[in-house]
């Protein structure tokens, strides 16, 4: 998602943005259309959710509209609208076949949704492993020395998940 003109009010009157979604899709074929695979239809939705976050923004500051919000924020509307992509409602209204217009199978959805949350605990871990080695690195008390992946490499062992998993059972 780009704008190229953020909301604003100017003088009183509501200035509305230009907002644009550029995205490098599957390209057709010469036997077959461009079809989206599950990853850009959620990379899609993701970037709508951008769009819509700037196009319904209403504020008098340029500054503070559309995206140019808190950090956090920021992804809310977009991982809302990623969302969808896992609805049987929304995907049977849009996934057809390009042939036979058939609906999605409802097995297929269910088959999307189960698989939704493959290796999550592991990106959890990461993520947290992530945020720990940041803390690490932002309260050390004296001079780093030595090599930085020296540094790295002990906060990753010391916050090892699976030394500490372990160290419970």
């Amino acid at each position: 998602m780009t704008s190229y003109r953020e909301q604003r009010s100017d003088k009183g009157n509501d200035v509305r943005p230009v907002i644009s979604i550029v995205a490098n899709f599957t390209r057709p074929t010469d036997t077959k259309p461009s079809l989206l695979s599950f990853s850009e239809v959620t990379t899609l939705l993701h970037e709508f959710g951008h769009s819509l976050h700037g196009m319904l923004s209403k504020c008098t500051y340029e500054s503070l509209s559309g995206t140019s919000v808190a950090r956090d924020f920021v992804e809310l509307p977009s991982q809302f609208m990623e969302n969808y992509a896992f609805e049987k409602e929304w995907l049977s209204s849009w996934a057809i076949h390009y042939k036979t217009c058939e609906k999605i199978p409802d097995a297929i959805i269910e088959k999307i949704r189960e698989s939704s949350t493959f290796n999550e605990g592991y990106a959890c871990n990461r993520q947290l492993g992530f945020g720990f080695l940041d803390m690490a690195w932002h309260t050390i008390t004296a001079p780093a020395t030595g090599k930085i992946t020296d540094l790295s490499q002990q906060q990753w062992q010391k916050q090892s998940f699976s030394r500490l998993w372990k160290e419970q059972i």
